[in-house]
């Protein structure tokens, strides 16, 4: 019994010995993962559909930052708002940034501007998978029923109303 112990024994061995050869080769060295995700946004403008005046930062605005507000959907899946939404400066103009979450590969906000019609806006987030990581990038942004519009970082989508 003792030398059929030893024989299994040295047989799960020699497994394992073997295994672990044709593994070595298969084996991916990762590089150190980004401490920082980088923040996917829609940036935004609201503007008149015939005249072209942004609604909110022309020198002589019909709204007041204070009249627009985004309704969305927080990490606990229930409505939550922001009001004004986020806004950038840059010297080609103004404009608002909604940040999109990475928890949901499609994400609907509404943008409610005091007595106009609410506009929805979609945001697609497509997921690249590898062996070390996964990287989110905004591709797609739809508002109201108007065709998707790819998207790349710095595109500033307009909301014509």
């Amino acid at each position: 019994m003792k030398k059929i112990s030893q024989c299994i024994a040295g047989l799960l061995l020699l497994w394992i010995v073997v295994s672990c050869s044709k593994n070595k080769n298969q084996t991916k060295i990762c590089p150190p993962a980004p401490v920082a995700l980088i923040l996917q946004v829609v940036r935004f403008q609201v503007v008149d559909k015939t005249s072209g005046q942004d609604f909110f930062f022309s020198p002589n605005p019909p709204y007041a930052l204070t009249d627009i507000k985004i309704v969305f959907r927080n990490s606990a899946g229930k409505l939550d708002s922001v009001s004004p939404p986020l806004k950038e400066a840059v010297p080609a103009g103004s404009h608002f940034v909604y940040p999109v979450p990475y928890t949901r590969t499609l994400d609907t906000c509404y943008i409610k501007i005091k007595n106009l019609k609410t506009d929805t806006m979609i945001s697609t987030v497509a997921a690249t998978k590898t062996e070390c990581s996964t990287t989110y990038v905004l591709n797609k942004v739809q508002v109201n029923n108007n065709a998707p519009v790819a998207y790349t970082n710095g595109n500033v989508i307009l909301i014509k109303k």
